[in-house]
């Protein structure tokens, strides 16, 4: 079976119940990736109290955490090239979920380091699994509206989270633990995952043709009997090209592209986590009780799931590089803001725009990482530049605790700011467009100069 006419079957189907079940589902993963993220931060200030260990020691936890996503992210990615989409998908969300209980059981430090190790290795092969899912099973003109409306559903669990800690924490010495057992909730998932369909790009790929037609004629079938006949496929005229093997991502045709995500992916996990990791503890440390810290991080955060609604809005309206860039730079203005504000108000609402802007963020770069792959090695390529941004923090957790204990507290918002700031001057400058672009046109050259209406027409 060609890609390119797969390509096309899947391109060609309007929005319908069949594409909301499937953001469902996959939206079902990335919310308890979202649980846990901030299942940390959440539980920090009250684990610090309860067990009586100080910044090193939290530093700890995070750097393992994310030496967890790395591992995950890396092996998940050519994992899930191996095995499928849907078979990862609901092994890694098992993984992760058992692990949360493991973590929320924890008699010492040891164990509870080994716990947020594995749940950390399940939620990032999870997570870039969902997001290559969401690539290959979407229409190309409305997969960036899609992935934004997924990480509204995601990203309510950040609220949530923040909400669920602060009950339980403030309520017992133990408080904390319940607050990481709330993450192994997405074993719900299971019971889900009947309805998940495995990718046909993925099926063709492999070789399994047969199934790759029976998962394309069940997608167009429902869709017909909802929104009547469909139009003719019209595919582009490529020929189908060989299998591209995993190291193929460090080849004349995709290394540029390789680097500069891996990159980018760096330097926002380094504003990213350095602001979401560490914010309670900062307040905490900074003078700011327990209480009145959580609930400005909970207000603060009530922005994130208003964020990936914009990103929803505007994802496949404009370039998704310069949406990137743009919304870097507002970061990391708000983000200074943040660090300088002592009056409640403005910490709440630079919490809060802090929060939205990046998930606006998060939402439109978790649409633009897997469509710059072809099939073969989307995963494992979205995988290797999503685990270095994880491997980054490990660093990033002891750098911003020297920081703050050298330097202080405002200090932490100046180097926050700068890594974002080189987030969108680096994507500005070397990020190719994608936005409406057909996944299987993957030449960086096409990517990079042809203009989007072109590509989209062509599909028509």
């Amino acid at each position: 079976m060609n890609d390119q006419l797969i390509a096309a079957r899947i391109d060609r189907l309007p929005r319908s119940a069949l594409h909301r079940r499937l953001l469902l589902l996959v939206a079902f993963p990335l919310f308890f990736d979202s649980v846990d993220i901030f299942t940390l931060p959440s539980a920090a200030p009250g684990l610090l109290h309860a067990w009586h260990i100080g910044i090193p020691a939290l530093a700890n936890l995070i750097s393992v955490s994310f030496l967890g996503m790395f591992i995950g992210a890396l092996a998940g990615g050519a994992l899930s090239d191996r095995i499928g989409r849907r078979l990862a998908l609901i092994s890694f969300v098992t993984f992760a979920s058992i692990a949360a209980v493991l973590t929320a059981a924890a008699p010492d430090m040891q164990w509870l380091l080994i716990g947020r190790l594995f749940t950390g290795i399940g939620l990032a092969a999870g997570m870039v699994t969902a997001m290559t899912y969401i690539a290959e099973m979407f229409p190309a003109q409305t997969r960036g509206s899609y992935q934004g409306w997924a990480m509204v559903l995601a990203l309510s669990a950040i609220p949530i989270t923040n909400w669920v800690a602060l009950i339980l924490v403030p309520m017992s010495p133990s408080g904390w633990r319940w607050v990481f057992a709330w993450g192994a909730v997405g074993l719900v998932f299971l019971a889900l995952s009947p309805g998940l369909l495995e990718s046909p790009r993925w099926l063709a790929r492999q070789g399994r043709h047969d199934e790759a037609e029976h998962a394309l004629a069940r997608m167009e079938a429902e869709v017909s009997r909802e929104t009547g006949p469909l139009p003719e496929p019209r595919p582009l005229a490529r020929t189908t090209v060989a299998r591209a093997p995993w190291s193929a991502m460090f080849g004349p045709e995709y290394r540029t592209r390789t680097i500069v995500l891996a990159a980018i992916w760096m330097l926002q996990t380094l504003g990213f986590y350095g602001f979401e990791a560490w914010v309670p503890t900062l307040l905490v440390k900074h003078g700011i009780t327990l209480v009145h810290s959580l609930t400005y991080v909970t207000l603060g955060n009530l922005g994130a799931p208003f964020g990936a609604f914009i990103a929803s809005q505007i994802s496949d309206r404009f370039e998704r590089k310069h949406s990137i860039a743009l919304v870097t730079f507002a970061i990391a203005g708000c983000g200074l803001l943040y660090g300088l504000s002592f009056i409640p108000a403005l910490i709440v609402v630079f919490g809060f725009l802090v929060g939205l802007l990046i998930q606006v963020f998060a939402s439109l770069l978790y649409a633009y990482t897997p469509e710059q792959f072809p099939t073969d090695m989307r995963n494992s390529a979205t995988g290797f530049t999503y685990s270095l941004g994880r491997i980054a923090n490990v660093a990033n957790a002891f750098i911003i605790a020297a920081v703050f204990t050298h330097l202080g507290y405002l200090a932490v918002f100046v180097y926050i700011a700068g890594a974002w700031v080189a987030t969108g001057v680096l994507t500005l400058a070397f990020g190719p467009r994608t936005t409406g672009r057909r996944l299987e046109v993957v030449s960086p050259v096409s990517l990079a100069v042809a203009p989007a209406a072109d590509t989209v027409q062509a599909q028509r």
